[in-house]
Formats: structure tokens, sequence, C-alpha cells
């Protein structure tokens, strides 16, 4: 399976989400953690984040060049 990029640029943020709200489901079944929760939350959003910022970057280069 090859990897495109260009066709879904937004594919590592929709994954960064659904770890998260996996990850949350499975918390709240087993061992409720407040913090725990709150860091995944932040890694979800920092990678949100940086995949905008990414996906920006390269819409912006690509009219440029």
């Amino acid at each position: 399976m090859s990897f495109n990029n260009k066709e879904h640029p937004w594919r590592f943020a929709i994954g960064g989400w659904g770890a998260f709200v996996v990850a949350t489901i499975l918390f709240l079944i087993f061992d409720y953690n407040k913090y725990l929760m709150l860091g995944l939350l932040t890694a979800a959003i920092i990678l949100t984040i940086g995949n905008a910022i990414y996906v920006l970057y390269t819409k912006w280069k690509s009219k440029e060049g």
C-alpha cells in the first residue's frame, strides 16, 4: 500500500484524533486518569496544529513554484 499525502493531507490529524478517542474510551472503561487523558488530548492538538502548518505550507509552496 503506497502512501500519497497529496490526496489525503489530513490523514495524520484524523489518525491522531481517532487514537485520542479510542484511548479515552479504553481509559474510561478500565482506569479513569484525567491527567493521562489531558496528555493524550494535548498530543492530538499538537499533531493537528503541526499537520495544519504542513498542509498550508505545501499549498503555499505549490502556488509559489
